[in-house]
């Protein structure tokens, strides 16, 4: 688990300083300073409170499901800690209120389940998604993802301002040779920045969708690998797998529902 966390960081570090020399040629580095700051935010705990608030997630506040859902969680989370020594001791779990049969985990401490989880799976596929989702606080997933969330936000900022720059100029009466080069470097620069994000992206997904795997491979380890298998199967009943295009695949933050049963099932079956 430890060489899985390593190449992780490094794959991230690259991501951040490929976009900070990015946008460095252009902004004469004066971007740096938006990225230190965004950088601090990000492993601000009211960060991801504010997460938690946007995003509708909320702690367990009912009895019922106190008393069905604390259990789950604790055996299983109890369990994780006694085998990692590099597992948080803080998480805590959540729900969001959506009837999509979902779990996922973010930050530092916010797992989160599913209305719908809770009332369509049973409690070993609850155990078994929950084994799935500390994995991906073991390797550090979670982090990640709130760093590159909050770190996106430079790129953002100055792509919607060249835009609306772009915007601007093309709704111009003026067709002065000034106005023309100066909405043909925009441009370039506009676009340049666009497919280089694409690239930098894709390179994130395929991480994400090789983390989902490394988290299924976790709670197997834990052992609960037949329970999320059958909760994996129990979704996959469920819901509906559309065909996807390759561009949807190469932005896909999961692979196949299927692959990752077939692979499960594979190690199960040694």
């Amino acid at each position: 688990m430890i060489d899985e966390r390593v190449r992780r960081i490094l794959i991230y570090f690259l991501w951040l300083m490929f976009y900070i020399f990015l946008f460095g040629y252009v902004t004469f580095f004066l971007i740096i300073p938006f990225y230190i700051i965004a950088f601090i935010i990000s492993f601000s705990p009211l960060t991801e409170k504010v997460w938690r608030f946007i995003s509708g997630v909320r702690p367990l506040r009912l009895s019922q499901e106190k008393e069905r859902l604390l259990p789950i969680f604790t055996e299983v989370y109890e369990k994780a800690l006694r085998q990692d020594e590099y597992l948080p001791e803080n998480i805590n779990l959540y729900i969001q209120e959506s009837m999509d049969i979902n779990a996922f985990a973010f930050g530092r401490t916010t797992l989160v389940l599913t209305k719908g989880s809770i009332v369509l799976l049973s409690d070993d596929n609850l155990k078994g998604l929950i084994a799935h989702e500390l994995g991906h606080f073991a390797n550090r997933d979670t982090m990640f993802a709130l760093f590159t969330s909050v770190t996106n936000l430079p790129l953002s900022i100055i792509l919607r301002l060249l835009n609306v720059a772009r915007t601007k100029m093309e709704e111009t009466s003026k067709t002065s040779f000034f106005v023309k080069l100066v909405k043909s470097f925009l441009d370039l620069i506009y676009f340049q920045f666009k497919y280089l994000e694409l690239i930098g992206d894709l390179i994130i997904m395929h991480d994400r969708r090789k983390g989902e795997y490394v988290a299924d491979i976790y709670a197997f380890w834990l052992g609960y690998g037949a329970e999320l298998a059958e909760a994996l199967i129990e979704i996959y009943q469920i819901s509906t797998e559309k065909r996807q295009s390759v561009k949807e695949m190469v932005r896909a933050t999961h692979p196949a529902i299927t692959k990752r049963i077939e692979r499960l099932e594979n190690r199960l079956d040694r």
